[in-house]
């Protein structure tokens, strides 16, 4: 039987790379994801492979790639019910094996064996967990991500990989009012329009934090900070080292949809004892209770007057650095800015957002780095 694809420059790109592993960075639109989708599955009819699709969450799994797999099989009309394994996210195409992972279960990762493999939000996952699929991959590995993660992300120190920047205007079966609602960020934002409508990385000129990115240092701990969260924002824990004017920041937690039990499994795996201090976000008082009776020293963040500025500026006092496997806090690093007025001038007022590790950190910047929290429980007097 034959089929005829419809398909965009990246197909073009997958096929004239030589490269092991590909790269394919994309603004908004540009239908790259659509068609590696496509070229897996025209790998898996012309020959037997075992093909490992990932992403992150099971969530983000369903919501786009399985639906847009689906949707191309039925286009092509080769689509089979029997062929679904719903439990295991499996499907047989012809003699290969179709397998959708979510990389945030560390044990599924070590037990997979993929001819070929396609890592999509690649700037989602951590190095350690590509380097787990990597070298369970013989083959070709196809990565796909946009252009908003920092010059420190792993994806863009790698070497040996080929690497293809795709735009809105690639994609010639985009809906004409979508390439005008892309097109007019070129007035309403022109940073979104660079990193979105360009399909380039974008320097951030407006960052809150200067900060370093190190592997081995030497600090006192400080305490854990918590962000709570659930469906919409992740629950974010940091956690706090000192030495010196030197503060170095480590994620320890960064996961959508857990409930306090999930949070409190997670954290006893890190043997957090009675007296490592977790500054939580006051919100949720009942939350911060409960996790107290359930073994841990978790205290609520006192928030006055300006607290987030203030937050900041004792942040700021210090030089900060960031382990560099905590990906999610460097793009927050990265990322967090001050906004701009309507007139395009820059305010002292922080964007909200992509914020969550680094609320939780300017929580303990708040309770145990300030001159007041510094002195605590010392009474001075000058004897003459």
């Amino acid at each position: 039987m034959e089929v005829v694809i419809n398909t965009t420059v990246t197909f073009e790109n997958l096929l004239e790379s030589t490269a092991r592993v590909s790269q394919h960075i994309g603004g908004t639109r540009s239908g790259k994801t659509y068609a590696i989708l496509q070229f897996l599955i025209v790998r898996g009819l012309e020959s037997a492979q075992t093909i490992t699709v990932v992403r992150r969450t099971i969530p983000s799994l369903k919501r786009t790639i399985i639906k847009d797999f689906t949707d191309i099989l039925k286009s092509l009309g080769v689509w089979n019910d029997n062929d679904w394994n719903i439990t295991d996210r499996t499907y047989r195409l012809g003699d290969s094996i179709v397998q959708f992972i979510n990389s945030d279960d560390p044990e599924k990762l070590r037990g997979l064996k993929s001819d070929i493999l396609f890592v999509d939000e690649a700037s989602e996952i951590d190095e350690e967990s590509f380097f787990q699929l990597s070298i369970r991959t013989t083959g070709r590995i196809i990565l796909s991500y946009n252009p908003t993660v920092s010059p420190y992300h792993w994806l863009r120190q790698m070497q040996d990989c080929d690497r293809y920047i795709t735009t809105y205007k690639d994609n010639i079966y985009l809906p004409i009012e979508m390439v005008r609602a892309i097109e007019e960020l070129q007035h309403k934002n022109p940073k979104q329009w660079t990193i979105y409508g360009k399909g380039e990385f974008a320097a951030n000129d407006k960052a809150i934090y200067t900060f370093e990115v190190v592997e081995n240092y030497e600090a006192e701990f400080v305490a854990f900070g918590l962000d709570w969260g659930y469906s919409q924002d992740p629950t974010a824990v940091v956690a706090i080292y000192k030495n010196g004017d030197n503060l170095y920041l480590e994620e320890i937690l960064y996961e959508k949809g857990l409930v306090l039990k999930d949070i409190s499994d997670k954290l006893n795996k890190l043997d957090i004892t009675k007296s490592e201090e977790i500054w939580c976000d006051s919100s949720e008082p009942r939350s911060i209770e409960e996790l107290y009776r359930m073994g841990f020293n978790a205290k609520a963040v006192k928030k006055g007057p300006d607290s987030i500025k203030f937050g900041i500026s004792v942040m700021q006092n210090h030089k900060l650095h960031v382990h560099k496997k905590s990906q999610n806090l460097i793009n927050e690093m990265y990322s967090y800015q001050y906004a701009t007025d309507k007139h395009g001038y820059t305010t002292d007022t922080p964007e909200g957002g992509l914020d969550h590790l680094l609320d939780a950190a300017r929580y303990v910047a708040m309770m145990r780095l300030t001159q007041k929290a510094t002195n605590k429980g010392k009474y001075v007097i000058s004897i003459r």
